[in-house]
This record gives structure tokens, C-alpha cells and sequence, in this order.
């Protein structure tokens, strides 16, 4: 009886670190707490959101009112499943509210994907949205980097950055 004891509890051992290794996707507070870790003003709540077309979306005032948007899809658990930071160019004008959407949109990446720095690196390569002198022009990048896809998109108007958690790891065949 002993052995078994002690072979279940190996087993309950194993599978709780297995747990603890899967990719985790945050909830709205979880993605709060860790932009707050990174800027103080980047922290949100529920009651600041507005839920429209499914989609939860909250206004931040980085620079001037409300010129950076935040919007969010979450699925039944209430895990987030995609995140899409959009400005428009007429609240963009200057190098610093230009950098000063980098910054939150960089804070917000960092903080929704769990990606190696490997993975950050060729990233950052692929997209434009870390090149503030490249805003409002006509743009149109992806990336896929483990469960996450990515979006940097910018035209005359908007500017705007999509990141998409996907369950579906796409295995492809490198020869």
C-alpha cells in the first residue's frame, strides 16, 4: 500500500509541474497587474472598460484625452484572447505621444505574450510598431511566433497593433 501511495503522489507531483509550465493567457486583471509593473498609468479595471461588438475597450489618455485605445476579446473563462492597440494620427503628432504609444504598445505585448527573447528579437525585426518614425504610412506586417500571431497595421489615419492568442501551434516541415 505504501508503494502505491508513494506512486500516486509522484504522479500528482509530475502533472502539477506539467501544470505549472503550460502558457497561461491573463484576464483582464492579470494583464492590469502587469502593466502596472511596468507604468503605474497603464494599470486598469473592469469598471473602465466599455463593452461594445463583444469586445471590451478602454480609452488611455497617454499623452492628450483618450488618444490610445485598448481593446480586448476574452473568451468563457474570461482569458484574454486578443489584444488591439489603435491610435489616431490626429492625437499623434509629435515624436513624444509617437513614442509614447511605442511604449504602451510595447508594455502591453510584453505583458500579454509569454515569448523568449529569441522570439522578441525576430519580432521586433518583422514589425514596425517599435519604429515611431514609420507611423501613418501605409504598412501592412505579420508575424507568428508560437501560439501568438501579430498584426502591425498603419495607413494615413490609424495606426494599430494585433496580437491574437491561438490554440493551433502551426507545425510546418523546414527543409
Amino acid at each position: 500500500m505504501k508503494k502505491f501511495v508513494s506512486v500516486f503522489l509522484c504522479f500528482i507531483i509530475l502533472f502539477g509541474f506539467s501544470a505549472c509550465t503550460e502558457e497561461a493567457r491573463p484576464d483582464m486583471t492579470a494583464l492590469s497587474e502587469r502593466l502596472a509593473l511596468i507604468n503605474e498609468y497603464y494599470a486598469f479595471d473592469y469598471f473602465d472598460a466599455v463593452i461594445y461588438d463583444g469586445a471590451y475597450h478602454v480609452y488611455f489618455s497617454l499623452c492628450s484625452e483618450n488618444d490610445v485605445l485598448l481593446s480586448l476579446h476574452t473568451d468563457e473563462a474570461g482569458n484574454i484572447d486578443d489584444v488591439t492597440i489603435t491610435a489616431v494620427a490626429e492625437k499623434m503628432k509629435t515624436d513624444g505621444e509617437r513614442n509614447a504609444y511605442m511604449n504602451f504598445s510595447s508594455a502591453v505585448i510584453d505583458s500579454f505574450t509569454s515569448l523568449s527573447e529569441k522570439d522578441v528579437k525576430e519580432k521586433e525585426k518583422s514589425l514596425s510598431y517599435r519604429k515611431p518614425g514609420l507611423y501613418f504610412s501605409d504598412l501592412y506586417e505579420t508575424y507568428s511566433a508560437l501560439r501568438y500571431n501579430f498584426v502591425f497595421s498603419s495607413n494615413s489615419e490609424y495606426i494599430s497593433l494585433y496580437c491574437e492568442y491561438t490554440e493551433i501551434m502551426e507545425v510546418t516541415d523546414k527543409q
